[in-house]
């Protein structure tokens, strides 16, 4: 059977995304104490309704919907208004430069600041947070924006765009959602695949596609060709068997940069004679 052929990459995608249910139900059981009106049983979220997921199934069919299990991500679905990623600027990105953009959630305990940016959650009063842009006082209820655009703090040539609504405030802590876009200039990728991260990684999506010949941005791996056995990687340790079919995984782990250690956790989504499609979540160990 050819893989290559429309309506087998189809039922293939279709059985891959099955198997993936399960995990993806079992999400909003996790996260679901912090969400307005939780169902009792857990509520399998429609990924479309997830903020960034829309334009990335668009962009690639068979996005993997245990990404979103990767993430973090709660069950949103019935969180209305919550920003896309049209609502980021465009950027324009160099040859030596990479950019990250998906669905993000976070929980944002009081004297916090939200990671990546200038903003502190100061105080909750009365239902009511209050939160510290650049040190200038914003009071934020549900539905409110969380905006940054600038410098990712202690390191350089790191730009974060953050685009999030508040959804919850309780007395304790708030939890946003939305999305965000990370562009990281002078990559210079180093392969170490014994490489450990530290905790309190930054987690993204990640989607490419290459042809023979190329190399996967961000990474030392690159597509030879469409084989029997596969589709063949180039860059593998020796020893490492090159080949992966649709739905297996391909991990990347070392320096996207001498200062930033990574791992790329990867999905072949399809492989042909012209192309391979990736798709996974890349976990960055940035500095606060």
């Amino acid at each position: 059977m050819r893989t290559d052929n429309p309506s087998c990459l189809s039922v293939k995608l279709r059985r891959l995304i099955s198997s993936l249910i399960i995990p993806l139900a079992l999400l909003s059981a996790c996260f679901g104490p912090d969400l307005p009106g939780a169902p009792q049983m857990p509520k399998l979220p429609s990924p479309r309704s997830l903020p960034g997921v829309d334009e990335l199934l668009d962009q690639l069919p068979g996005f993997d919907l245990d990404l979103l299990k990767e993430l973090g991500l709660p069950d949103l679905s019935d969180i209305a208004d919550l920003p896309l990623l049209v609502d980021l600027p465009s950027v324009e990105v160099a040859d030596n430069a990479i950019a990250f953009a998906g669905p993000t959630e976070m929980r944002i305990e009081i004297g916090e600041f939200i990671r990546g940016t200038d903003i502190q959650l100061s105080a909750i009063v009365d239902g009511r947070a209050q939160f510290l842009f650049s040190g200038l006082r914003a009071e934020r209820i549900a539905g409110d924006s969380l905006d940054f655009d600038g410098t990712w703090p202690n390191i350089g040539g790191v730009n974060y765009l953050l685009r999030l609504r508040v959804y919850r405030v309780t007395e304790e802590y708030v939890r946003a959602a939305g999305v965000h876009r990370l562009v990281i200039e002078g990559i210079q990728p180093i392969h170490q695949p014994a490489m450990a991260l530290q905790e309190n990684l930054l987690k993204v999506t990640y989607t490419g596609s290459i042809t023979p010949g190329d190399q996967l941005k961000g990474t030392t791996f690159g597509y030879v060709g469409k084989s029997e056995q596969g589709a063949e990687i180039s860059g593998i340790p020796a020893g490492d068997f090159p080949f992966r079919k649709t739905g297996d995984s391909l991990r990347w782990q070392g320096m996207l940069r001498p200062d930033l250690p990574s791992q790329f956790d990867l999905r072949i989504v399809h492989y042909g004679e012209s192309s391979v499609q990736v798709a996974g979540i890349v976990s960055l160990q940035l500095p606060d």
